[in-house]
């Protein structure tokens, strides 16, 4: 039992979160619109909440103007009453969607016609970047090491990672993809940087990033019947206010700039998302299982760097971020990460408390940003140049034009 669970906690930390980049930041895609799928909704109506509504109608909101956008939700029936919903007397009634446009249900046949077709567009205009959201309820999936979990879709299917892949190496390999995918143990979507989806394999010929809201094993907030959408917390509230400056609720959102350019990157977001967000999320980004794959140190090796290193290394927004952590779980002095790091080790990994969800945020930074650093200071690069890449990807922002 010792040693499987010494398996989980190491793979935790191979979803562990850097998204970092140390250079200038691209934002947009030469000024192209994005082509935006989103996709929500339970499996069934007693899992189908309205902060999953909210969520696709935030979404749709904040999409810039001229961007074509199809929506996927639950039946694909807008009659229908099957959002679930809680009053302020915690009675539970169902009512129908209040979303702008419903393209079509949240199936696996829907979806994947609705990638091929933009993949299909993709070949006649390769630069024009795309945007996938996912929002809803996942699956993890034990027997594979929690590799190709699933995102829940209508009358409880499901959309694997495997299969997700499947569909994404249809696009051109210049074709701009970001992934958001905010369902618990949605971390897994990390591994479609591979081929089919596997870990083991070798990177996919995609240009494509992702954000996900959760480590592959842990569950992720943001499914509450709760009316009252000031009370919602969970990834998507700050990542997507963050990046666009406003939140759901319409309030200017400030404070995520970190390398004061103006611009709010995926990366600041990310980071200002690891410090605002006080839920169970745990979030993850591509550059994490990028960097997993390629180096392989020893945690124990990677946990014995003096903090001041780490510092250094890291970038403005996860340096807030890092000290932000550092702080909200009283670890201090040079050694400050192994003592964190030996902590973690004995820490329940489905643990609510938010001590316990900064600590996790806090170890997984502080080893990604050090990995960061093993990889500039290597010799390979072929691997440099693509992990540059990916970084650069990850500090666009689909909401805001180029300037």
């Amino acid at each position: 039992m010792k040693s499987q669970r010494l398996v989980l906690y190491s793979s935790l930390l191979i979803g562990a979160a850097v998204c970092a980049a140390a250079w200038a930041p691209v934002f947009g895609y030469g000024g192209a619109p994005f082509r935006t799928l989103i996709v929500g909704g339970g499996p069934d109506e007693e899992h189908n909440q309205v902060a999953i509504e909210s969520n696709v109608r935030y979404f749709s909101r904040v999409m810039p103007a001229g961007s074509p956008t199809r929506v996927l939700f639950t039946d694909g029936n807008p009659d229908s009453k099957n959002i679930q919903c809680q009053d302020e007397g915690e009675k539970i009634f169902y009512k129908k969607p209040d979303i702008s446009r419903i393209d079509g249900p949240s199936e696996l046949s829907s979806i994947r016609s609705e990638i091929a077709t933009i993949a299909t567009d993709a070949h006649s205009n390769p630069a024009s970047p795309v945007l996938l959201y996912f929002t809803g309820h996942g699956s993890p999936d034990p027997s594979s090491e929690f590799n190709n979990n699933s995102y829940d879709l209508w009358n409880h299917k499901h959309l694997s990672v495997s299969q997700l892949s499947e569909s994404l190496k249809e696009f051109p390999k210049s074709t701009p993809i970001t992934l958001i995918m905010v369902e618990c143990f949605s971390g897994a979507f990390g591994n479609t940087l591979f081929e089919g989806g596997d870990p083991g394999g070798a990177l996919a010929d995609l240009n494509l990033c992702g954000f996900f809201a959760s480590v592959a094993q842990r569950p992720a907030a943001g499914c509450t019947p709760e009316l009252k959408e000031a009370n919602y917390r969970d990834f998507t509230s700050y990542f997507i206010a963050a990046l666009t400056g406003v939140d759901r609720l319409g309030n200017k959102v400030t404070g995520a700039d970190y390398n004061r350019d103006g611009r709010v990157g995926m990366n600041e977001a990310f980071a200002y998302s690891l410090i605002h967000d006080d839920s169970i999320d745990t979030p993850v980004c591509t550059s994490d299982v990028f960097l997993r794959h390629f180096v392989k140190t020893p945690d124990r090796d990677v946990m014995t760097t003096p903090f001041s290193d780490i510092q250094r290394w890291a970038t403005r927004s996860q340096r807030v971020a890092l000290d932000w952590l550092a702080d909200s779980i009283n670890m201090r002095g040079e050694d400050r990460v192994q003592r964190a790091y030996d902590t973690f080790l004995h820490t329940n990994l489905d643990s609510d408390e938010l001590k316990d969800v900064h600590l996790i945020r806090f170890v997984r930074l502080a080893k990604s940003i050090i990995l960061a650093h093993v990889v500039e200071t290597s010799s390979d690069e072929t691997v440099k140049s693509r992990f540059h890449d990916l970084l650069r990807a990850e500090s666009g922002n689909p909401f805001v034009p180029e300037r």
